[in-house]
């Protein structure tokens, strides 16, 4: 068994998926891992002896505070390695169509959860020169149709990240973003078919401007999962991101990645549009 480091790392949206894997590889490596769930059922999943569970839905004020302040009085003075923000939700529909509460809910998971969570974790983070993970997306960097309210969040949470990475790093922390993409999780399982739900659902005129285009890009973003990288794997890449000495300022996660990363500044304009309608 990995000798123990002695040391905290939260990693929130820890119930499935990459948060899990996650947690389990950083408990591997000798690490205390506070991972975040929002049902007891699912602490009672993660728990074990380097994990513990706590319960944490980021939009929470209360349980971020208690999060806090497990990690300031932690009993045995252990200092707080990282934070990794890796709670999020996915809920696709065009723009026009997906409403307005909905598009409040994916920002309020995927951007302000964080930036509560890095808010009170900052004084214990500058304590012990320690780092922010951030959970990106391939989205932030090149959005799909009827992706716009999660790839809009996830490109928000990145500048908001390589802003504080500005601020923060003579405090010594460090703020690294990890843009993941064709990665097997439940939640891109569940992407396509909730899609295809919501645009069952949709009025009469919004199916005749947007049900093919809603079949072809569901159609191309599972070609992308076919080859996706296992959960397990995309862990201890994220296990490694966030334990090296001197990490990069950014990092792409999964095959999806290494093809979309600079594919804003390649592809000739209107290309992946004509790639998704075909």
């Amino acid at each position: 068994m990995t000798h123990p480091k002695n040391e905290l790392i939260v990693v929130s949206g820890a119930s499935t998926g990459i948060g899990a894997a996650t947690a389990h590889e950083l408990a591997s490596r000798g690490y205390h891992v506070l991972a975040g769930v929002r049902r007891d059922e699912d602490a009672d999943e993660i728990r074990d002896e380097r994990i513990e569970p706590v319960i944490l839905d980021i939009t929470v004020g209360e349980h971020v505070e208690a999060l806090a302040a497990r990690v300031a009085d932690d009993p045995r003075q252990w200092p707080l390695r990282a934070v990794i923000n890796n709670a999020g939700i996915e809920i696709n529909a065009p723009v026009e169509v997906l409403p307005l509460d909905t598009w409040r809910e994916q920002f309020e998971v995927n951007l302000f959860g964080h930036i509560a969570v890095i808010q009170a974790l900052l004084p214990a983070l500058r304590r012990s020169k320690g780092r922010v993970v951030n959970i990106s997306s391939v989205g932030a960097e090149v959005a799909l149709p009827i992706y716009g309210a999660y790839a809009g969040s996830k490109a928000a949470l990145e500048s908001a990240g390589d802003a504080l990475r500005r601020e923060v790093t003579t405090q010594g922390i460090q703020v690294v973003i990890v843009q993941s993409g064709g990665v097997k999780t439940p939640m891109a399982e569940r992407s396509g078919p909730l899609s295809l739900e919501l645009a069952a659902r949709m009025k009469s005129e919004h199916t005749d401007l947007y049900r093919d285009l809603i079949s072809s890009t569901v159609k191309f973003q599972s070609t992308f999962l076919q080859r996706a990288i296992t959960a397990e794997k995309a862990a201890r890449k994220i296990a490694k991101i966030t334990t090296t000495k001197h990490p990069r300022a950014r990092y792409g996660l999964g095959p999806d990645a290494a093809f979309t990363l600079p594919l804003n500044r390649l592809l000739p304009a209107g290309l992946m549009d004509r790639i998704v309608s075909r």
